[in-house]
């Protein structure tokens, strides 16, 4: 589907859901996609940092091999700008996740950020009214997406980890042109990837630089798909390629619940009385 190849999952998220869509979902998925596109990475490092203390892993977000060369969305300036002064920073997981929920501002602010896509502009209505409260209202192109996405999106779920084992051709023709959509299918098991063949993703790669109908990033996803090393190599400890990222996206989860008040996500109007009066609302 052209549309997929075109769009981060954030992007996706927002056409599906609107004014639904959780700040959590937003700011995870797109994370995640950085990550695929290696844009950014995870590294895990043994460290005692006291001599009193046992030695602990901690881990840390630092920018990927495709960093300087990437031309970020509005959405995803927040997850890169910590590293624009010194790119050979690292930033404690924990620490980078706080960082981008505050400077996401807001579930609303952060809806309107992906708004500005110049791939989104025909989906969204951007009526006076509609901007001023800042509503998530699809125009009919808008409503045709969002089925199309809908419709694909269950097809590639339900078939692919078949494909996988029995028909990697058409599996990577799927993968490859949804992109980092491919965190929103809940059925595919990442352990697959690894299995399928180099000369074969080659292949791909000589016919996706002959079509121009696909997003500008498919060959940062394709150098995923012919490395497989996302995250590196520090990951050894995880006990199969599918619980890296289940397990990051759950950590993600658990950062982002405990940096955040649950009045902010929830889109409250009138401040922050359930958290102490953190100022987190939109």
């Amino acid at each position: 589907m052209k549309l997929l190849s075109r769009i981060t999952p954030a992007e996706t998220i927002l056409i599906q859901q609107g004014s639904a869509a959780q700040l959590k979902d937003l700011l995870k998925f797109t994370f995640m996609d950085l990550l695929l596109k290696q844009v950014l990475k995870i590294v895990t490092e043994n460290k005692q940092l006291h001599p009193r203390n046992e030695a602990r892993l901690y881990t840390y977000v630092e920018t990927g091999k495709n960093f300087e060369k990437y031309v970020p969305r509005h959405h995803e300036v927040i997850f890169l700008k910590p590293f624009t002064q010194e790119a050979s920073i690292q930033i404690l997981f924990k620490h980078f996740v706080k960082i981008t929920y505050e400077a996401s501002s807001g579930k609303r602010s952060y809806r309107e950020s992906i708004k500005r896509s110049k791939e989104l502009t025909s989906y969204f209505n951007d009526s006076f009214f509609i901007s001023l409260f800042r509503f998530i209202k699809l125009t009919e192109a808008g409503k045709k997406a969002h089925q199309e996405i809908t419709t694909y999106l269950r097809e590639v779920n339900l078939q692919i980890n078949d494909l996988l084992k029995n028909d990697q051709k058409k599996a990577l023709e799927f993968l490859i042109a949804i992109g980092g959509n491919i965190f929103l299918l809940q059925n595919l098991d990442f352990d697959l990837l690894k299995k399928i063949d180099k000369v074969l993703i080659e292949q791909q790669r000589s016919i996706y630089t002959s079509v121009d109908s696909y997003g500008d990033d498919w060959y940062l996803y394709g150098d995923f798909y012919d490395d497989n090393c996302l995250f590196d190599c520090e990951f050894e400890d995880h006990e199969s390629f599918d619980s890296l990222f289940s397990d990051t996206m759950d950590s993600f989860d658990s950062e982002f619940d405990a940096s955040s008040c649950s009045s902010w996500d929830s889109g409250c109007d009138s401040g922050c009385s359930s958290c102490g009066g953190c100022g987190g609302c939109d």
